[in-house]
């Protein structure tokens, strides 16, 4: 049997205390490591927010980009570095950084949503509509759930990809406490007008009898069913529907006057048509439904006839468009009565005014304040439905974009 002399059992406790010691001093500096690389991380994301906010990007990208690389797992960093390339267009870093945190199995659902919702951002902002799709198709019901559709809604109107933004704005409805049934109805309308455009009367019909059902009534939708109509030879039955429009939101008639007139003379009712047109003008006087009525005024009595409604017209809603059609009716009878010095006076007058009315601003969206000679149901400036006020104005042109 071997013999184990007393003095080794004697080492074995102090061999066991000596490797504790060892343990430990290896803890203690790879704490004092530690704590060293995380007041490193700590002095550089300061210096970049720092740089940030002295507005030096580059500079600062560089100095959180080293940070990044210190510690890989830093998941707000990484989104931070994300929105501040795309911010300043570097578009293929921002979708490198993206796609590397969408790619990471070990993100926590919320942070892979918001992954996926950030990638889709960043495909938009490169024009790469397809992947941008499938990006934001990818975010799971939570906080990035209603961004990323309100996103997919917003390419899809850019696309006019109308039955998608159908579909998009229904889910949006589902999601939020905010009704889309505007929206809704105008894609139904951008369908129905295309389809009037091919001459598909059955999908025409069918989009506008869903636009009607989102909002009963709705302006955009009852002028294209009158246009079915018409188009369809039924010119009673589009008068019908445009009389409606005529009561319930005389604004919008100067959109549909010229054909509710023809739709009138199709039933050998043009003198009727243009009394209720006569009508809408003691409310409706200011805007392009007076350039329409007087057309037709001096096409069908004449422009004395004309003459004595515009004297009217300038007595309850007085304007320089108003005027200057007045100056141009006064002129076509003084090229047929007056003396040649009239004809030249009024000549005269009616350049200056076409002058002044020709840069006057006709529409403004009343959310952007974009301004156009024509009426938009959709504003090319800010996208917004329905933004434009149907009634042209004059005055001063206001500061801000224009077409």
């Amino acid at each position: 049997m071997i013999q184990i002399e007393t003095g080794w059992l004697l080492l074995i406790p102090i061999f066991f205390g000596l490797g504790w010691l060892a343990s430990r001093w290896d803890l203690r500096l790879e704490a004092r490591q530690d704590e060293r690389e995380r007041l490193k991380q700590q002095r550089s994301t300061f210096k970049g927010l720092n740089l940030l906010l002295n507005e030096q990007p580059d500079q600062a990208i560089e100095t959180l980009v080293k940070v990044a690389q210190l510690d890989p797992e830093t998941v707000d960093l990484h989104f931070s570095l994300g929105n501040l390339f795309r911010r300043r267009g570097e578009t293929e870093r921002a979708i490198r950084v993206h796609q590397h945190l969408a790619n990471r199995e070990d993100l926590k659902p919320r942070d892979r949503d918001h992954a996926a919702y950030e990638l889709g951002r960043d495909f938009l902002r490169a024009g790469l509509l397809d992947r941008a799709e499938a990006s934001l198709n990818q975010v799971g019901a939570g906080k990035y759930a209603i961004p990323a559709k309100e996103s997919l809604l917003e390419m899809y109107q850019v696309e006019k990809d109308w039955k998608k933004a159908i579909i998009a704005a229904n889910e949006l409805q589902g999601l939020q406490d905010k009704s889309h049934q505007l929206e809704i109805a105008q894609f139904y309308c951008e369908i129905a007008q295309e389809a009037l455009r091919r001459a598909d009367f059955p999908e025409a019909e069918g989009a506008i009898h869903h636009a009607l059902s989102a909002i009963p009534n709705h302006a955009r939708a009852l002028i294209l069913q009158g246009d079915f109509y018409l188009a369809n030879e039924r010119p009673q039955q589009a008068i019908d529907v445009w009389a409606i429009v005529a009561r319930e939101n005389p604004a919008y008639m100067h959109l549909v006057a010229d054909r509710w007139m023809a739709a009138h003379h199709a039933v050998n009712q043009v003198n009727l048509g243009l009394d209720q047109l006569l009508a809408l003008l003691k409310t409706q006087a200011i805007g392009e439904l007076l350039d329409i009525v007087h057309k037709h005024m001096m096409q069908i009595r004449g422009a004395q006839a004309a003459e004595v409604m515009l004297v009217d017209v300038m007595q309850h809603s007085p304007t320089l468009s108003a005027l200057s059609k007045l100056a141009e009716t006064r002129l076509a009878l003084a090229e047929v009565t007056g003396p040649e010095t009239r004809v030249a006076d009024l000549k005269s007058t009616l350049g200056l005014l076409k002058q002044r009315t020709t840069a006057l601003a006709r529409y403004t969206c009343g959310n952007c304040g974009f301004r156009a000679r024509r009426f938009y149901w959709q504003c090319p400036g800010c996208n917004h439905w329905e933004a434009y006020s149907p009634r042209r104005t004059e005055g001063a042109v206001p500061s801000g974009p224009s077409m």
